[in-house]
């Protein structure tokens, strides 16, 4: 039999969690295995293979001989079983007093023997093996051993093997920089494998949207350019070379033909278009550069000016995958990534909403595409990945490193849920008592949805108490219906409220077409002292549901607090607001939920300030920001807990827009412990306006119906009433149910 013949039982090893993807690279090779156990693949192999698996594997961490193994009875002296395990072995017949060696031991974590001792045992065992027969004894090198030995014990089995790849092999040449938390190479490598990227035409373009140092897009690349990453090691790193079975004149056949091949490709790719579209994204410009220097050091020069690399936020996604598109089209795409989480992030609660803004903007830049992109992406939590539009969705858990992480991945979900107001359709219906209302409703829908459709609105108000009988507000958001009850007068009876309300609730029901489920009610009364903040429902918190204004996305709560998160009745100030921040320095003063900042920064303001006296309002207002790809960590963006009042008293920077949209009345550290619209608002606006800059513009609006803007504010500065712009369609004009101002200095 030829030595490249003979067939040796061998145990690949991998991390745990990888052992499919590692037996599908090595189906590739033409090698059979077996999955014998967590992070280890049982192969028969001959000398050719193993050579194949150490130069090529991706995903394998070491390649390993059998040499002996042994039950075990851990109530007894563990190192002491050990070292007649090793020393039942004639490790003479393996190696020569010439040789080096070194032993490195893994340890299960139900043994308890130190794995220092156990491994000084074996080499004992070793060693006395050597004096016995000769009287001395081979040498010890921990750093570069000629032989390797690892010994596996487990809690019932201890193994002992010859370590024929000598080092671990994810290890790669290329990372020359780093980024935080960087992704494991024979991780991405194993992930890729797992969405089929290996399969020749299955995918015309890899997008990472938030590549960090660019470990996917280099995996991705050395896999379609045929490199062996075993090259990086093949100098004198690999375990092998003083076995016996070696065949150096064989090894340097198969390296001079894996060099081959990696060079063949990069000709082939650099002259034509058959390489796959490789985009790489990420918001911090150091991640693009370590990105660039390691796709160098990686061999990749000849090919990178094919890589689209860019700073871009993952706000900007879809606008750059437009532009690319423009050029080339993506038509099989695969976008995979892994995004900040847990101590990568530093808050979880921004994790969630970071995963469902990905999807929606994936799902909005995707639309229309003929087929929809495979998406693949890891999470620390399983929970953090089900919020990812993501059809028969499939799940990996790995490990990043010593992090348990979750590779959740599969077809992307285009089709989007149709909004109330885009759906809606007249139709007969018939609601006994109630059918004037059914009527009234109907007709306000039908009149709406034309100029809804046209400005691309689906979050407005339908009916405002229009009938006596049926004092009620309706909003829609998106595919749901919230609907506030105006306390009744003490002279309708509360049976007689009650009966008309319910009629209301099921009017509303058939209009739409919906369940219960999809309709939220709330009582609505005037609101004193801390009532305003306190929870309708308790200490539990209700679900948050996801509504689309324009380009941006802002988390609702219909059921914790009176007002949803989301004022419908400023949708046109948020986009004076929008329209006004591009490059400038935008304060929102009483910024709620910050969705008018959220607006700001996406219309790409300098820096976006938001202050609030609420903590909780401004952590919603960081998850509006996450939701919408907006980067929560970039120092350009401030959420500020404070008194407005004291806040803007001390502050001492210059903003070139500002928006003031205060409660009619709040408690507040200063004027008596309450704020008062009417009262206070001159002393609020003069203070603002100390901190707008030459040229720049203040809006102001509040709901209080009977506002009168302080005339000491028209003689200072140049004021315009521009009410009449920001009432909504959806709203009467001639009772506005707010009033606005754009303010200037003169």
């Amino acid at each position: 039999m030829q030595p490249s013949q003979q067939v040796f039982d061998i145990v690949v090893t991998c991390a745990d969690g990888l052992e499919a993807p590692l037996q599908t690279e090595l189906t590739t090779l033409g090698i059979t295995s077996h999955i014998s156990s967590t992070g280890r693949l049982s192969v028969s192999a001959t000398l050719v293979q193993i050579y194949q698996i150490c130069l090529w594997s991706r995903v394998a961490s070491r390649v390993l001989l059998p040499i002996k193994r042994r039950n075990i009875n851990t109530e007894y002296d563990v190192a002491e079983q050990l070292y007649t395990l090793a020393k039942g072995v004639d490790w003479t017949a393996w190696f020569n007093l010439d040789n080096t060696f070194a032993i490195r031991v893994s340890v299960d974590k139900r043994v308890s023997v130190s794995q220092q001792f156990a491994m000084l045992r074996i080499k004992d065992a070793i060693a006395d093996t050597f004096n016995d027969k000769y009287d001395a004894r081979p040498d010890v090198d921990s750093r570069q051993p000629e032989f390797s030995i690892y010994a596996a014990v487990g809690d019932k089995q201890a193994e002992l093997y010859l370590d024929l790849s000598g080092t671990s092999l994810h290890r790669r040449g290329y990372r020359v920089a780093m980024t935080d938390a960087p992704l494991k190479e024979n991780l991405a490598a194993a992930l890729l494998y797992s969405v089929g990227w290996h399969e020749q035409g299955r995918y015309d373009a890899l997008i990472d949207p938030m590549c960090g140092s660019g470990t996917f897009l280099i995996e991705a690349l050395l896999m379609s350019c045929d490199y062996a990453v075993g090259l990086d090691k093949a100098e004198g790193q690999f375990g092998f070379y003083h076995w016996q079975h070696h065949n150096s004149e064989l090894w340097q056949q198969l390296i001079t033909e894996a060099q081959s091949r990696f060079h063949n490709a990069l000709e082939r790719f650099a002259d034509d278009t058959n390489l796959p579209t490789i985009i790489g994204y990420d918001a911090d410009a150091g991640a693009i550069k370590a990105t660039h220097k390691n796709l160098i050091a990686a061999g990749l020069q000849p090919i990178i000016s094919q890589v689209m690399l860019q700073q871009r936020p993952l706000n900007q996604l879809k606008s750059g995958l437009q532009q690319w598109q423009s050029k080339q089209a993506l038509n099989t795409p695969l976008i995979i990534t892994n995004p900040p989480y847990g101590e990568r992030l530093g808050d979880e609660d921004m994790i969630k909403p970071l995963y469902q803004g990905l999807g929606l903007i994936l799902q909005d830049t995707f639309a229309q595409a003929k087929q929809a992109p495979t998406l693949g992406l890891l999470a620390a939590h399983v929970e953090q990945a089900d919020v990812l539009p993501i059809a028969k969705p499939q799940t990996l858990r790995c490990h990043n490193g010593a992090i348990t992480v979750y590779f959740r991945y599969g077809r992307l979900i285009t089709d989007s849920t149709v909004a109330l107001i885009d759906s809606f359709e007249k139709k007969e219906i018939s609601v006994e008592a109630g059918q004037d209302f059914v009527n009234r409703l109907q007709k306000n829908v039908a009149k709406l949805k034309k100029q809804a459709s046209k400005q691309n609105i689906t979050n407005l108000r339908l009916y405002d108490a229009d009938l006596p009988d049926f004092k009620v507000a309706i909003d829609v958001y998106g595919d749901n219906v919230h609907v506030q009850e105006y306390a009744p007068p003490k002279s309708i009876p509360p049976e007689t409220a009650k009966k008309r309300f319910n009629l209301a609730l099921l009017g509303i029901r058939e209009v739409f077409g919906i369940d219960r489920e999809q309709v939220f009610i709330k009582t609505r009364a005037r609101q004193s002292g801390k009532e305003q903040y306190t929870k309708q429902g308790g200490e539990k918190q209700g679900k948050f549901y996801i509504v689309k204004e324009d380009d941006a996305y802002f988390y609702v709560n219909f059921t914790d607090y009176l007002d949803t998160g989301l004022f419908i009745d400023h949708r046109n100030m948020r986009q004076l607001i929008k329209a006004a921040s591009a490059g400038k320095c935008v304060l929102n003063l009483f910024a709620y939920t910050c969705t008018a900042s959220v607006h700001a920064a996406l219309a790409g303001a300098k820096s976006v300030t938001s202050v609030d006296l609420s903590q909780n309002y401004l952590d919603w207002g960081r998850r509006n920001f996450a939701l919408n790809g907006l980067d929560i960590s970039a120092s350009k963006y401030e959420f500020i807990a404070a008194d407005t009042f004291e806040w803007i008293k001390d502050n001492t920077e210059q903003f070139d827009t500002i928006f003031i949209d205060p409660p009619t009345f709040s408690n507040s550290k200063k004027f008596q412990g309450t704020f008062d619209v009417q009262r206070d608002h001159a002393a609020l606006i003069n203070r603002a306006m100390n901190r707008l800059a030459t040229g720049g513009i203040l809006y102001f609006s509040n709901n209080f119906t009977k506002f009168e803007l302080d005339e000491s504010l028209r003689q200072r500065y140049d004021v315009t009433d521009i009410t009449h712009k920001t009432i909504g369609f959806d709203f009467n004009i001639k009772k506005p149910i707010h009033q606005s101002f754009e303010i200037r200095h003169k």
